[in-house]
């Protein structure tokens, strides 16, 4: 065995023991008749072009790839579903963000949280919040069959958080808070898995514009739920933490939670679901510092705790019933090769 094959059986262990049984054979053949002719002497290693192959392909076998095993296609809609559920609802909370934009635009006073008018503070303040609805567009996009148009949109949609780092930074904060550790990471994830997850070999599928609109009757209900309805307009700390869009989105999800553990149709929805639940569970521990700060820091620390336990038990539980649903390992892949 020459140096550059042995390099290369080492670059083809990224893919699946089971992917490389089968076809780890006829890769090395197909490279080594383009590159075996090059001496040990010179050290040869493979193309970083080709490393940067197998690497995707690994990705998108582990991803529900053409010829994966049922494992890994439960795996790759597990993945698609999380970057849905993420960007739906980093949509509605996007949306929702435009309409408190335009009420503090049109609010009086030389000052308020947008910044001064005609202030550079402002201007990017609406940049900002405008980027951040970009991920409504991109999940508009990919429920309507447009992955190449989803992603760009989602990524204009990172600009908030990628802000929000950027000025933590230049503030010369050392660690990042659970709190804003957990937002980044509800934000940056579902692009992840929105970028990883629908590659070249998933089939694009065209679902119904209602579908694709759900952030904006999200956004209408965030909206209503903290400024119409009358808890909205009520200062009680035991609402507090209900009201704002992770209490929303607690509530939310406690109901999808318990409609798909009751259904157990698949392992994808209880797994992704399970995955969200931890975005919403760690800014809600970070709140428990309010133990010993009065009766307000103590209605609130009591809510929390209550909100940390229904989200630990309920992702638990989803966590639990996805595993167990998910489809044996199998030894083989099927005969359909999936081309780099």
């Amino acid at each position: 065995m020459t140096l550059l094959e042995q390099r290369y059986r080492s670059v083809l262990r990224l893919l699946p023991a089971s992917y490389r049984a089968e076809r780890e054979e006829e890769m090395v053949d197909a490279f080594m008749e383009m590159y075996g002719d090059a001496p040990d002497e010179i050290s040869p290693r493979p193309p970083w072009s080709e490393i940067a192959s197998v690497l995707a392909l690994s990705v998108r076998i582990r991803l529900g790839a053409a010829g994966s095993a049922p494992r890994f296609l439960a795996w790759g809609e597990t993945v698609r579903l999380l970057a849905l559920i993420g960007l739906a609802f980093q949509a509605a909370v996007a949306l929702s963000g435009v309409g408190d934009l335009l009420r503090g635009l049109s609010a009086d006073g030389e000052f308020h949280f947008f910044g001064a008018p005609g202030s550079p503070k402002r201007l990017l303040e609406i940049v900002v919040t405008i980027a951040g609805a970009c991920t409504a567009v991109a999940f508009a996009a990919i429920m309507r069959g447009r992955p190449r148009e989803a992603k760009i949109a989602a990524l204009l949609g990172v600009l908030p958080p990628v802000h929000f780092l950027i000025e933590h930074v230049v503030a010369g904060d050392p660690i990042l808070p659970l709190e804003d550790v957990a937002h980044l990471a509800s934000a940056g994830v579902p692009v992840i898995a929105l970028l990883a997850g629908f590659h070249a070999d998933v089939p694009p599928v065209r679902r119904p514009w209602w579908l694709a609109l759900l952030p904006v009757g999200g956004a209408l209900a965030l909206q209503g739920w903290t400024q119409v309805l009358p808890w909205g307009r009520v200062d009680s700390p035991w609402m507090f933490l209900w009201m704002d869009p992770a209490g929303a989105g607690i509530a939310v999800f406690a109901v999808i939670g318990v409609l798909v553990l009751t259904r157990r149709r698949s392992s994808s929805w209880p797994l992704a679901l399970s995955v969200y639940g931890l975005f919403l569970l760690l800014p809600r521990l970070s709140l428990l510092a309010y133990a010993n700060e009065g009766e307000v820091g103590t209605i609130l620390w009591v809510t929390a705790c209550g909100q940390c336990a229904l989200l630990g038990v309920l992702s638990a539980a989803l966590a639990f019933t996805g595993l167990r649903a998910l489809p044996p390992a199998q030894a083989a892949l099927g005969d359909r090769f999936v081309r780099p």
